[in-house]
């Protein structure tokens, strides 16, 4: 199970880009695979079907919707939102950008690396992680909760906290905005903390139903 084949889902136009990093990972990484799509649509397609340890996503790839010069491109946060749902997201984007993403870097959904000269490295570096931190998951999967009861609570705590801090994060931002301006309009920005709200409630549900399968297994092993 160690040896298991992991999958990197790159969200990216820049060719020179793509072929730097499988480059890197051909190199420098064993049982790792490189899935370089161009768009979003591309990846949405992708993880209908696979299932990759970490997402990867250049903010260039999120391109304005078809339909002529008037289409405005969606927001950082509510493309990254839904992604990361499916697995951690790595965002390479413009500094101003990280701020959107607060709440999803919050509840460990999303890391973010400026862009600059040393965007790449710094992206492998938190690639790298969230890989060993997949492989640490699939190593404990035949025994996820340790020998008794406190280890399980150890396991809910850490599991449930991260994602339950973004999601009340969020909402209290959002309910203070609203206090604030108490004119019974969203306020700019609402939406897309709704959607993240929206996001990391699935990844919420999701989680409880796999500890709740572990744990039914553990307590009803199969002879």
């Amino acid at each position: 199970m160690g040896n298991r084949e992991q999958t990197v889902l790159l969200v990216s136009n820049d060719a020179g880009f793509c072929a730097a990093l499988r480059r890197e990972f051909s190199l420098n990484a064993e049982q790792v695979r490189v899935t370089a799509v161009s768009s979003v649509d591309a990846a949405r397609r992708i993880l209908e079907e696979d299932f990759p340890a970490v997402i990867l996503l250049e903010e260039d790839a999120v391109a304005a919707p078809s339909g002529g010069p008037q289409g405005r491109a969606p927001s950082l946060e509510a493309v990254v939102a839904p992604l990361a749902v499916h697995a951690p997201v790595v965002v390479i984007g413009s500094a101003e950008k990280r701020e959107e993403l607060s709440g999803l870097i919050d509840a460990d959904a999303v890391d973010f690396v400026a862009r600059e000269g040393e965007s790449l490295k710094t992206a492998l570096r938190m690639i790298e992680r969230r890989l060993r931190q997949a492989r640490e998951r699939v190593a404990n999967a035949a025994e996820p909760f340790g020998d008794g009861d406190e280890d399980f609570g150890e396991v809910l705590r850490h599991e449930l906290n991260n994602p339950l801090t973004g999601i009340l994060g969020n909402a209290e931002l959002l309910l203070a905005e609203i206090h604030r301006k108490n004119d019974g309009q969203i306020p700019q920005g609402g939406e897309q903390r709704l959607e993240t709200i929206a996001a990391l409630a699935v990844r919420l549900r999701e989680t409880v139903r796999r500890l709740s399968q572990e744990w039914e297994a553990r307590q009803h092993p199969v002879p």
